[in-house]
Formats: C-alpha cells, sequence, structure tokens
C-alpha cells in the first residue's frame, strides 16, 4: 500500500478504520516525525489493536493524514514528544484547533482526552503536568494494552473520573487528576516507574513506513539496542532509559531479509552506540549481502572498526560523523569518554583509506570546568585533522544541557552571553581555515528553552499555559524555575 502524495510504502499489512477514533499527533515536521522509530512503534501497535489511529504533525495540523479530519473531531488525542521544546507545538496544535490546553478546562466541557508520551517522559513527565490526561512513561510497549482497554471502556461510560482511575492502576502511567495532589502536598510517594520493555523481540524493531519525505529519505530503521553501560554523566540515555538491552542479529537479519526486495531504500542502524552491538559484523554482512547502503544513527570513535568503515564505504558514504564531545584529552575524560585526540586521528587515518573525504563532529560548549583552553582545544583538534589528514570539517556545536536523573544534573547552565563569548572564542581561532574548516551556527536561545523546559515543574507547567494561552511569543519560557523543587516533586513521582 502506497501514499502517492507523501510518497509512502507501508511495510506491513495492517487493519483499517477501527475503534476509537484516535489522534495521534508528533509535534514536530512531518520529514522529522516520519524519522522517528518509536511513532513508528506505537501507531502500528494501536492499528494492530485495531484503533482507528490517525496522524497529524506541526506542518499538518489542519487534517489528518490518513482520513484528511479535523483534531477537533477526535475524542483520544496522543502526542509523541521527543524533545522538550516540542512541548510548545503541543500547546500550538491543541490551541489552533480550539481545543482546551488544560485538563481540568476539557473536563468541564467534557472534552478530548490529551495524553502523553515519547522520549521527554523519561526525563521529566512534570512538564506535561497541567496539559495532559495522562502520561505513559517510558516504553509504550509495555502500557499500551492497558491504555487502549482503559480508552475503549471510556467510550461506553463516558465518565472521566473513571478513565483517570482506571489508567492509574498502570504504574508506569502518571495521571495529573489524580497525582498531582500528592505531588503538591508532599505526603506520599507515587512509585510510578519508567516502562522498559526488557525483551525487545517482542516489539517490532523496524520502521513501519519507507517514504523519501522523512529527514533519513527512503531508510528502513532498525532498531538494534535500547538503553547504554558506558553512564556518561550528561547523558540522559543510560540514566533515564535504563541499561543496554539489544536486539538479536537473527531478528534484525530476518526483517532484512523480508524488505530486501522493495525498491531503492537504504539500512539506517538505530542505537545509542552502533558498535556497542555483540554481533555487528555479522549485521554488516547480512546488510552488504543484499546489497544496501548503511547508516548510524551513532557512532563511537574509539570503537569504530574497519568493517563498519568499509560498509559506508561499499554504499558510497564520503562523510562520516563521530561526538568528541570535547576538543581536550582532559575534559573528555571527564565525561567518561577516555580516548585522546591521538586515537580519534588514527582512526580517521583508517577512514582515509577508505576513501572518506569529510567529517562532521558534535562538541559541547559549556561543559562543566570548561576552561578557554578547552574551547581552543576544539579549534586545535579540526586544523589537525585538516593539516596532517585533509579532511575537510563541520563543526557542529551544542550548548551543554544538564538533565534530570543524570550526575551532571547539578551543573549550571552556560547561560547565552557567556555561551556567545565562548563561541566568540572558537571562531577567532579557526581564522583561516574558512575553506575546509565549516561552523554551523549555534542556537543558544533554543538550548535555554530546552534547559528550562527540561526543569519544569508543576508549578511552572501550569503558569506556562496560562501564560502561553495569553502571548504568542512563547514568551513562557522565562518563568522562573526551582530545580529543588522539581527534584522534590520528582522523587514523589517515583523519579
Amino acid at each position: 500500500m502506497s501514499n502517492v502524495n507523501l510518497d509512502e510504502t507501508v511495510l506491513l499489512d495492517m487493519p483499517r478504520g477501527g475503534a476509537p477514533l484516535w489522534a495521534y499527533i508528533y509535534p514536530n515536521t512531518y520529514k522529522v516525525g516520519m524519522a522517528n522509530l518509536g511513532f513508528h512503534y506505537i501507531y502500528a501497535a494501536l492499528q494492530k489493536r485495531g484503533v482507528g489511529v490517525e496522524r497529524f504533525f506541526l506542518d499538518m495540523m489542519e487534517r489528518s493524514v490518513e482520513g484528511q479530519r479535523k483534531l477537533s473531531e477526535f475524542s483520544v488525542i496522543t502526542a509523541s514528544v521527543s524533545f522538550e521544546t516540542d512541548y510548545i507545538n503541543v500547546l500550538k496544535m491543541l490551541r489552533y484547533n480550539k481545543i482546551p490546553l488544560h485538563w481540568r478546562d476539557r473536563a468541564s466541557i467534557d472534552g478530548p482526552v490529551v495524553g502523553i508520551g515519547g522520549a521527554v517522559t523519561y526525563i521529566n513527565p512534570l512538564l506535561f503536568s497541567a496539559v495532559a490526561d495522562f502520561v505513559c512513561l517510558g516504553d509504550g510497549e509495555v502500557v499500551i494494552d492497558h491504555l487502549v482497554a482503559s480508552i475503549r471502556s471510556y467510550m461506553h461510560h463516558g465518565n472521566k473520573k473513571k478513565l483517570w482511575d482506571d489508567l492509574s492502576t498502570s504504574s508506569s502511567i502518571y495521571v495529573p487528576p489524580i497525582h498531582n495532589r500528592t505531588i503538591i502536598s508532599k505526603n506520599d510517594t507515587l512509585n510510578r516507574k519508567r516502562g522498559r520493555a526488557e525483551d525487545l523481540s517482542q516489539s517490532m524493531g523496524h520502521s513501519l513506513w519507507l517514504t523519501s519525505k522523512a529527514a533519513l529519505g527512503r531508510t528502513l530503521l532498525l532498531e538494534l539496542q535500547r538503553g547504554c553501560f558506558r553512564n556518561c554523566p550528561y547523558c540522559v540515555v543510560p540514566n533515564n532509559f535504563g541499561e543496554a538491552r539489544y536486539r538479536s542479529a537473527e531478528d534484525i537479519a530476518s526483517y532484512i531479509y523480508e524488505f530486501k526486495d522493495y525498491d531503492n531504500f537504504n539500512v539506517g542502524l538505530v542505537t545509542p552506540e552502533a558498535g556497542d552491538h555483540p554481533e555487528l559484523d555479522f549485521i554488516l554482512d547480512v546488510i552488504t549481502k543484499v546489497k544496501k547502503k548503511v547508516s548510524f544513527a551513532s557512532l563511537r570513535i574509539d570503537a569504530l572498526s574497519e568493517k563498519v568503515v568499509e560498509a559506508m564505504a561499499m554504499g558510497g558514504k564520503r562523510s562520516i560523523t563521530i561526538a568528541p564531545e570535547a576538543g581536550s584529552d582532559d575534559l573528555r575524560s571527564s565525561l567518561k569518554k577516555r580516548f585522546t585526540n591521538k586515537v580519534i586521528i588514527e582512526k580517521l587515518a583508517m577512514t582515509n583509506e577508505y576513501g572518506i573525504s569529510s567529517i562532521k563532529m558534535y562538541f559541547m560548549l559549556g561543559l562543566p570546568d570548561e576552561k578557554d583552553d578547552d574551547v581552543r582545544a576544539i579549534a586545535e583538534l579540526t586544523k589537525e585533522i585538516w593539516e596532517q589528514l585533509k579532511l575537510k570539517s563541520t563543526i557542529s556545536i551544542s550548548p551543554f544541557v544538564p538533565k534530570p536523573g543524570t550526575p551532571f544534573s547539578d551543573q549550571p547552565f552556560v547561560g547565552i552571553k557567556e555561551g556567545q563569548r565562548r563561541l566568540k572564542i572558537l571562531k577567532e581561532n579557526l581564522k583561516g581555515f574558512g575553506k575546509v574548516i565549516t561552523l554551523k551556527s549555534v542556537d543558544f536561545k533554543g538550548s535555554f528553552k530546552e534547559y528550562v523546559l527540561s526543569w519544569y515543574g508543576l508549578t511552572e507547567a501550569e503558569m506556562s499555559i496560562d501564560v502561553f494561552e495569553k502571548n504568542k511569543d512563547n514568551s513562557f519560557i522565562n518563568l522562573p524555575l526551582s530545580r529543588e523543587d522539581q527534584k522534590e516533586q520528582s522523587a514523589i513521582l517515583g523519579f
């Protein structure tokens, strides 16, 4: 089955129609949403259970993709939120469709039920404490049956309070209309916990759609791993998403063989770190055997093998992406990335032998204990890569944002003014290399917004909706926040 307008090919036979009608929104563009494997998973899970699920995106918010219905026609609306700043887009999409933002206001007029899932629920579910009737915590597969059963029961009895009660019986669902009172009173512990799919063979494992209009193009996404064992102190994955669980190489191979005859697609390996999979070489051999190109969601430079580079080169790749995070060995070591600049040069020299001619590198600015010399070290490393290997570089700088639940959660955010000062140092030290080193623009305001939203507690979330309803410039991000209040509230929630 193919959607001509969106160039969609559906890889599995799915039921059509169904009940109840269920709006499933990705609060970002179609391009971004269709490259999100979790979004594929939950859509397929709902369809398999006979739900009439239809998609909405930020750039397609007027009508659903499947039935061309308005969002206001649905009694159930769920959003998959991958980034904190997409919280704002959830509010935009609801307001555009004249749906009350607060769960209390919707309940007073028997409005639609609004639920939240996605990556942000692993990190700060309190962000949704004012807008959501329920928040699915962690892996959606864990709660999907309970969620669908509760919603179907609600469609018959129509009692929203009973729906809230039913949903709350799952320890991996946070129900603000019920649980906020306990969090505010601070007289109990809710013992909510992130749902965690331990056996990945029980989830789909691959994308549902192929489409050229996704961010990664026409790519079959394959999930290799969830969680991580490395425990890097700045990273939310090991601390909030759990320890590493691997999908079997046999399952991954079966997906590749099942879909190999579809025309014109690449294979994308989705994992926190591809090199950690114990049978990566076997998987790459299968991809090579069916003559598909491969791309990686993440490559750790110290784990980079000739096998990986060879697979990329055979697929026509002439560029590689790595994340040194810091330019100096000492600062990088403090992040538990214990590989040196010398190792980076050696590994990149190996990629040169396979025809790699350019590199994209991710660095963070504003890390704990970062000095101006550490900023200069980013420039020195990049220049050394050019001088020794003649690899053209694109540098992508992300301001460090301290996140809840991580060892670096107590560290400060660098701030816009100080961040710009450090960026100026980097630019000054890259002068004269503009033809071979490209520095991408840095969005300090966006990172500040991410920082604030990462630490919203109940009070901030409540105030943000009130301010958002009165303004159209997203000025509510300047609301004062207390990280200590958020930590205390998260502890009561069970996080």
